[in-house]
Protein backbone atom coordinates (compact mmCIF):
# COMPACT_ATOMS: atom_id res chain seq x y z
CA UNK A 1 0.00 0.00 0.00
CA UNK A 2 2.96 2.06 0.55
CA UNK A 3 4.45 1.59 -2.34
CA UNK A 4 2.05 2.02 -4.18
CA UNK A 5 1.03 5.73 -2.67
CA UNK A 6 5.01 6.77 -3.36
CA UNK A 7 4.22 5.94 -6.74
CA UNK A 8 1.23 8.04 -6.87
CA UNK A 9 3.04 10.79 -5.09
CA UNK A 10 5.87 10.93 -7.65
CA UNK A 11 3.72 10.58 -10.98
CA UNK A 12 1.51 13.44 -9.74
CA UNK A 13 4.70 15.36 -8.89
CA UNK A 14 6.49 14.36 -12.30
CA UNK A 15 3.09 15.87 -14.16
CA UNK A 16 3.00 18.90 -12.01
CA UNK A 17 6.88 19.27 -13.27
CA UNK A 18 5.95 18.85 -16.90
CA UNK A 19 3.48 21.26 -16.67
CA UNK A 20 5.93 24.01 -15.32
CA UNK A 21 7.49 23.93 -18.90
CA UNK A 22 6.43 24.16 -22.82
CA UNK A 23 7.46 23.82 -25.71
CA UNK A 24 7.87 26.54 -28.16
CA UNK A 25 9.16 27.66 -31.50
CA UNK A 26 11.82 31.04 -31.20
CA UNK A 27 13.44 32.99 -33.76
CA UNK A 28 16.81 33.21 -32.85
CA UNK A 29 19.71 34.94 -34.29
CA UNK A 30 23.29 34.08 -34.31
CA UNK A 31 26.12 36.19 -34.82
CA UNK A 32 27.13 36.30 -38.53
CA UNK A 33 30.17 34.13 -40.07
CA UNK A 34 32.69 37.34 -40.26
CA UNK A 35 31.20 40.82 -38.08
CA UNK A 36 32.02 43.90 -39.72
CA UNK A 37 34.06 46.86 -38.08
CA UNK A 38 32.19 49.28 -36.63
CA UNK A 39 33.42 52.25 -39.07
CA UNK A 40 31.92 50.65 -41.58
CA UNK A 41 28.74 52.25 -42.07
CA UNK A 42 28.96 52.53 -45.90
CA UNK A 43 29.74 50.07 -48.87
CA UNK A 44 30.32 50.82 -52.34
CA UNK A 45 30.38 47.51 -54.43
CA UNK A 46 32.63 47.48 -57.51
CA UNK A 47 33.25 44.82 -60.86
CA UNK A 48 36.60 44.35 -61.33
CA UNK A 49 35.94 41.67 -63.27
CA UNK A 50 36.63 42.16 -66.94
CA UNK A 51 40.44 43.02 -68.75
CA UNK A 52 40.54 46.64 -70.43
CA UNK A 53 39.36 47.22 -73.42
CA UNK A 54 41.67 45.98 -75.72
CA UNK A 55 41.11 42.20 -75.04
CA UNK A 56 37.53 42.87 -76.14
CA UNK A 57 38.30 40.41 -78.84
CA UNK A 58 40.04 37.82 -77.05
CA UNK A 59 36.66 37.60 -75.06
CA UNK A 60 35.11 36.38 -77.78
CA UNK A 61 37.54 33.86 -78.94
CA UNK A 62 37.43 32.48 -74.94
CA UNK A 63 33.62 32.79 -75.16
CA UNK A 64 33.39 29.79 -78.33
CA UNK A 65 36.46 28.09 -76.45
CA UNK A 66 34.78 27.31 -72.99
CA UNK A 67 30.93 27.30 -73.67
CA UNK A 68 29.97 30.59 -72.69
CA UNK A 69 27.74 33.02 -73.60
CA UNK A 70 29.35 36.37 -75.23
CA UNK A 71 29.26 38.75 -72.68
CA UNK A 72 27.43 35.88 -70.04
CA UNK A 73 30.33 36.49 -67.26
CA UNK A 74 29.45 40.59 -67.25
CA UNK A 75 26.25 39.80 -67.06
CA UNK A 76 26.79 37.14 -64.34
CA UNK A 77 29.08 39.83 -62.12
CA UNK A 78 26.23 42.07 -62.58
CA UNK A 79 23.72 39.91 -61.28
CA UNK A 80 26.05 39.43 -58.49
CA UNK A 81 26.76 42.62 -57.10
CA UNK A 82 23.17 43.45 -57.27
CA UNK A 83 21.94 40.71 -55.22
CA UNK A 84 24.71 41.38 -52.74
CA UNK A 85 23.35 44.47 -52.48
CA UNK A 86 19.79 43.83 -51.93
CA UNK A 87 20.89 40.98 -49.36
CA UNK A 88 23.02 43.10 -47.91
CA UNK A 89 20.08 45.88 -47.04
CA UNK A 90 17.50 43.63 -46.49
CA UNK A 91 19.06 43.61 -42.70
CA UNK A 92 20.35 46.02 -40.08
CA UNK A 93 23.74 46.40 -41.35
CA UNK A 94 26.17 48.23 -42.82
CA UNK A 95 24.43 50.19 -46.16
CA UNK A 96 25.40 48.75 -49.45
CA UNK A 97 24.98 50.29 -53.23
CA UNK A 98 26.55 49.97 -56.80
CA UNK A 99 27.32 53.68 -57.78
CA UNK A 100 26.34 54.07 -61.65
CA UNK A 101 30.27 54.07 -62.45
CA UNK A 102 31.50 51.10 -60.73
CA UNK A 103 33.11 49.03 -63.19
CA UNK A 104 37.18 48.52 -63.01
CA UNK A 105 39.07 47.16 -65.62
CA UNK A 106 42.17 45.63 -64.96
CA UNK A 107 45.17 44.17 -67.40
CA UNK A 108 45.38 40.47 -66.28
CA UNK A 109 43.69 38.09 -68.43
CA UNK A 110 43.55 34.80 -66.94
CA UNK A 111 41.61 33.75 -64.60
CA UNK A 112 43.37 34.24 -61.06
CA UNK A 113 42.46 36.87 -58.43
CA UNK A 114 44.23 39.87 -59.48
CA UNK A 115 46.72 41.95 -57.22
CA UNK A 116 44.98 44.10 -54.73
CA UNK A 117 43.94 47.67 -55.96
CA UNK A 118 46.61 50.61 -54.74
CA UNK A 119 45.41 52.20 -51.43
CA UNK A 120 45.44 55.80 -53.03
CA UNK A 121 42.31 54.28 -56.29
CA UNK A 122 40.80 52.72 -52.87
CA UNK A 123 40.41 56.21 -51.14
CA UNK A 124 39.68 58.24 -54.17
CA UNK A 125 36.56 55.89 -54.65
CA UNK A 126 35.52 55.87 -51.27
CA UNK A 127 35.78 60.00 -50.97
CA UNK A 128 34.22 60.18 -54.17
CA UNK A 129 31.19 57.86 -53.22
CA UNK A 130 31.02 58.90 -49.29
CA UNK A 131 31.42 55.51 -47.93
CA UNK A 132 34.14 53.91 -45.68
CA UNK A 133 34.84 50.67 -47.29
CA UNK A 134 35.21 49.09 -50.73
CA UNK A 135 33.47 45.50 -52.17
CA UNK A 136 35.29 44.39 -54.87
CA UNK A 137 34.15 41.66 -57.19
CA UNK A 138 37.34 40.27 -58.85
CA UNK A 139 36.95 37.55 -60.43
CA UNK A 140 33.99 35.96 -61.99
CA UNK A 141 34.58 33.55 -64.54
CA UNK A 142 32.48 31.18 -66.41
CA UNK A 143 33.54 27.42 -68.22
CA UNK A 144 31.72 24.32 -69.43
CA UNK A 145 32.34 20.99 -70.32
CA UNK A 146 30.73 21.31 -73.70
CA UNK A 147 33.67 22.04 -75.88
CA UNK A 148 35.20 18.80 -75.41
CA UNK A 149 31.77 17.04 -76.22
CA UNK A 150 30.95 19.94 -78.76
CA UNK A 151 34.14 18.55 -81.13
CA UNK A 152 32.68 14.69 -80.84
CA UNK A 153 29.20 15.34 -81.09
CA UNK A 154 29.97 17.39 -84.14
CA UNK A 155 31.94 14.72 -85.62
CA UNK A 156 28.81 12.24 -85.27
CA UNK A 157 26.32 14.73 -86.58
CA UNK A 158 28.80 14.70 -89.91
CA UNK A 159 29.00 11.20 -90.45
CA UNK A 160 25.70 10.21 -89.54
CA UNK A 161 23.81 13.58 -90.88
CA UNK A 162 21.17 13.07 -88.40
CA UNK A 163 19.95 14.55 -84.85
CA UNK A 164 21.53 14.75 -81.70
CA UNK A 165 19.22 15.09 -79.05
CA UNK A 166 19.74 17.88 -76.30
CA UNK A 167 21.93 17.05 -73.44
CA UNK A 168 23.06 18.20 -70.12
CA UNK A 169 26.30 20.39 -69.43
CA UNK A 170 28.57 20.93 -66.55
CA UNK A 171 29.77 24.10 -66.40
CA UNK A 172 31.68 26.07 -63.43
CA UNK A 173 31.70 29.51 -62.34
CA UNK A 174 34.58 30.73 -60.21
CA UNK A 175 34.28 33.70 -58.58
CA UNK A 176 36.26 35.87 -56.01
CA UNK A 177 35.69 39.24 -53.54
CA UNK A 178 37.59 41.57 -51.84
CA UNK A 179 36.69 44.18 -48.88
CA UNK A 180 39.08 46.80 -48.55
CA UNK A 181 38.26 48.84 -45.43
CA UNK A 182 39.60 52.45 -46.01
CA UNK A 183 40.12 53.40 -41.89
CA UNK A 184 42.96 50.81 -41.12
CA UNK A 185 43.83 50.54 -44.99
CA UNK A 186 43.58 46.84 -45.03
CA UNK A 187 41.99 44.07 -47.04
CA UNK A 188 39.11 42.93 -44.23
CA UNK A 189 38.03 40.27 -45.96
CA UNK A 190 39.53 37.97 -48.98
CA UNK A 191 37.24 34.82 -50.39
CA UNK A 192 36.48 32.74 -53.52
CA UNK A 193 35.14 29.44 -54.56
CA UNK A 194 34.35 27.69 -57.58
CA UNK A 195 30.17 26.99 -57.92
CA UNK A 196 29.81 23.93 -59.83
CA UNK A 197 26.59 24.10 -61.84
CA UNK A 198 24.26 21.83 -64.37
CA UNK A 199 21.78 22.70 -67.47
CA UNK A 200 20.01 21.20 -69.65
CA UNK A 201 18.07 21.08 -72.95
CA UNK A 202 21.52 22.35 -74.62
CA UNK A 203 22.82 21.11 -78.20
CA UNK A 204 26.17 20.32 -78.42
CA UNK A 205 27.23 23.57 -80.19
CA UNK A 206 25.33 26.01 -77.34
CA UNK A 207 26.82 28.27 -75.28
CA UNK A 208 25.50 28.02 -71.79
CA UNK A 209 22.93 30.26 -71.49
CA UNK A 210 23.07 33.94 -70.28
CA UNK A 211 19.54 33.29 -68.01
CA UNK A 212 21.88 30.41 -66.31
CA UNK A 213 24.88 32.62 -65.78
CA UNK A 214 22.44 35.33 -64.20
CA UNK A 215 20.79 33.07 -61.97
CA UNK A 216 24.08 31.48 -60.79
CA UNK A 217 25.41 35.32 -59.90
CA UNK A 218 22.39 36.20 -58.13
CA UNK A 219 23.08 33.19 -55.75
CA UNK A 220 26.78 33.67 -55.24
CA UNK A 221 25.51 37.30 -54.69
CA UNK A 222 23.20 36.23 -52.09
CA UNK A 223 25.65 33.39 -50.29
CA UNK A 224 29.02 36.29 -50.71
CA UNK A 225 26.46 38.52 -48.58
CA UNK A 226 25.48 36.35 -45.85
CA UNK A 227 28.81 35.89 -44.83
CA UNK A 228 28.23 38.97 -42.69
CA UNK A 229 25.51 38.82 -41.88
CA UNK A 230 23.51 37.15 -39.01
CA UNK A 231 21.67 34.16 -39.02
CA UNK A 232 17.87 34.08 -38.50
CA UNK A 233 16.16 30.48 -37.75
CA UNK A 234 13.62 28.99 -36.04
CA UNK A 235 14.32 26.16 -32.93
CA UNK A 236 12.01 24.56 -30.59
CA UNK A 237 12.84 25.45 -26.98
CA UNK A 238 11.74 24.54 -23.70
CA UNK A 239 11.22 27.08 -21.15
CA UNK A 240 9.47 27.80 -18.25
CA UNK A 241 5.75 29.42 -17.61
CA UNK A 242 4.76 28.82 -14.11
CA UNK A 243 6.73 28.82 -10.65
CA UNK A 244 5.26 31.96 -8.92
CA UNK A 245 3.13 34.58 -10.67
CA UNK A 246 6.03 36.72 -11.90
CA UNK A 247 7.16 33.75 -13.69
CA UNK A 248 3.66 33.76 -15.41
CA UNK A 249 3.72 37.12 -15.99
CA UNK A 250 7.66 37.00 -17.50
CA UNK A 251 5.89 33.74 -19.87
CA UNK A 252 3.09 36.34 -21.05
CA UNK A 253 5.19 38.83 -22.12
CA UNK A 254 7.55 36.54 -23.93
CA UNK A 255 4.81 34.32 -25.71
CA UNK A 256 3.67 37.96 -26.90
CA UNK A 257 7.68 38.52 -28.25
CA UNK A 258 8.35 41.14 -25.27
CA UNK A 259 12.06 39.34 -24.30
CA UNK A 260 12.69 42.69 -23.29
CA UNK A 261 10.12 42.94 -20.60
CA UNK A 262 10.46 39.18 -19.68
CA UNK A 263 13.88 39.08 -19.37
CA UNK A 264 13.50 42.26 -17.00
CA UNK A 265 11.53 39.97 -14.58
CA UNK A 266 13.71 37.00 -14.81
CA UNK A 267 16.62 39.09 -14.14
CA UNK A 268 14.88 40.22 -11.03
CA UNK A 269 13.62 36.53 -9.95
CA UNK A 270 16.81 34.99 -10.78
CA UNK A 271 17.81 36.06 -7.15
CA UNK A 272 14.49 35.30 -5.51
CA UNK A 273 15.49 33.17 -2.15
CA UNK A 274 13.04 30.32 -3.64
CA UNK A 275 15.38 28.64 -5.30
CA UNK A 276 13.24 26.68 -7.34
CA UNK A 277 11.88 29.96 -9.12
CA UNK A 278 15.77 31.16 -9.46
CA UNK A 279 16.82 28.34 -11.06
CA UNK A 280 13.98 28.90 -13.53
CA UNK A 281 14.44 31.68 -14.03
CA UNK A 282 18.07 31.42 -14.76
CA UNK A 283 16.42 28.66 -17.55
CA UNK A 284 14.89 31.33 -19.18
CA UNK A 285 17.22 33.94 -18.94
CA UNK A 286 19.29 31.48 -21.10
CA UNK A 287 17.04 31.04 -23.52
CA UNK A 288 16.27 34.65 -23.50
CA UNK A 289 19.68 35.82 -24.01
CA UNK A 290 19.67 33.16 -26.90
CA UNK A 291 16.56 34.33 -28.69
CA UNK A 292 18.44 38.19 -28.49
CA UNK A 293 21.48 36.93 -30.08
CA UNK A 294 23.89 36.75 -27.05
CA UNK A 295 24.74 32.79 -27.05
CA UNK A 296 27.73 33.10 -25.28
CA UNK A 297 25.92 34.78 -22.32
CA UNK A 298 23.11 32.16 -22.80
CA UNK A 299 25.64 29.51 -21.90
CA UNK A 300 26.50 31.53 -18.59
CA UNK A 301 22.75 31.28 -17.34
CA UNK A 302 22.29 27.70 -18.53
CA UNK A 303 25.26 26.66 -16.45
CA UNK A 304 24.22 29.38 -13.50
CA UNK A 305 20.87 27.32 -13.87
CA UNK A 306 22.59 23.89 -13.51
CA UNK A 307 25.12 24.47 -10.99
CA UNK A 308 23.55 26.68 -8.65
CA UNK A 309 19.84 25.22 -8.78
CA UNK A 310 19.96 21.71 -9.86
CA UNK A 311 17.69 22.45 -13.21
CA UNK A 312 18.19 19.23 -15.09
CA UNK A 313 16.68 20.83 -18.51
CA UNK A 314 19.38 23.69 -18.07
CA UNK A 315 22.66 20.20 -18.60
CA UNK A 316 20.62 19.53 -21.94
CA UNK A 317 20.22 23.05 -22.74
CA UNK A 318 23.94 24.24 -22.18
CA UNK A 319 25.02 20.69 -24.56
CA UNK A 320 22.65 22.36 -27.12
CA UNK A 321 24.28 25.81 -26.73
CA UNK A 322 27.47 24.00 -26.90
CA UNK A 323 26.95 22.52 -30.62
CA UNK A 324 25.85 25.54 -31.97
CA UNK A 325 28.18 26.73 -34.82
CA UNK A 326 30.47 29.59 -33.32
Amino acid sequence: MKNHLLLILISIFLILQSCATTHRSVKVTYPPHLSLPENIKNIAVYNRTKTDSTKKDNNVVESVLTGEAIAGDLIGAEECLNSFVIEMNRYDSPHAFVPINHLLYRKEVNIHTPEPLLWQTVKTICRKNNCDALMVLETFDTNSDNIISTVFSGMNIVKSGGYIAPKQVNYSVTYSWRLYDTLSQTVFDQFGDQLQQTVGGLSPIDPVPTSAIRNTGNYIGDISAGRYLPVVVWQDRVIYKRGNEQLKVAWRKAVTNDWTGAMEKWNALSKSVNSKVAGRACFNMALGCEVTGKTDLAKTWAQKAYTDYKVRKARNYLSVLNSLPQ
